[in-house]
């Protein structure tokens, strides 16, 4: 596991309440808050996957800043560093978000059973001297869903709030048959890539 090197810096403010980012980071040994962007994903009528990561993405970190303006918070979000970051599933070309009721996230399963997935991770963190962003796809091979797992794993609505109801950490990591790119770009933040960011500058 690669630590980042921000040892002597302030916490940086991530712009996210995903507990699974937030793992990231600790795991990381990365010292951090959270807040809530403030930016509601539904407002985007994009439906290119790789487009729309992207674009929420850069609307967070735009959120953010407004948001943290308002507070008064602007310069120490500067000198601190802000990091927002969007996951968004393709199957087949098609986008998936976040599911709204069982319905739909069992539909969206049913689309993703013994498919190849593709998990696509945006990044983007900003101090007051430097700026990076990042675009990252970790994809999925997957085998047949158990029926019945399947269905237990829609009711205990661990899917929530999840994109495309993907749980890499959970019901999924059972199915995966092969792996393609970072973890952590499927887990939701690709830490490798900010911490490889962070040793060069």
């Amino acid at each position: 596991m690669c630590k980042a090197m921000r040892t002597s810096a302030p916490p940086i403010i991530l712009a996210s309440l995903s507990p699974t980012r937030a793992q990231i980071l600790a795991e990381h040994g990365i010292a951090f808050t959270q807040m809530d962007s403030g930016f509601d994903e539904e407002s985007l009528a994009v439906c290119e996957p790789a487009k729309f990561a992207y674009i929420a993405c850069m609307k967070k970190l735009e959120s953010s800043l407004e948001l943290l303006a308002k507070q008064g918070k602007y310069d120490h979000a500067l000198d601190s560093g802000l990091l927002c970051a969007d996951s968004v599933v393709s199957v087949d070309g098609k986008l998936l978000r976040k599911a709204r009721d069982k319905q739909e996230a069992r539909n969206m399963l049913e689309l993703q059973d013994s498919k190849r997935i593709s998990i696509l991770t945006a990044l983007a963190y900003k101090s007051r001297h430097i700026s990076f962003t990042d675009l990252s796809a970790c994809h999925l091979e997957l085998g047949k869903f158990e029926l019945d797992d399947m269905l237990g794993y829609v009711d205990s609505l661990a899917w929530q709030g999840k994109a495309g109801c993907v749980m890499v950490e959970g019901f999924h990591k059972r199915y995966i048959r092969r792996q393609i790119g970072l973890e952590s770009s499927a887990l939701g933040l690709s830490i490798e890539k900010l911490a490889r960011f962070w040793e060069i500058v």
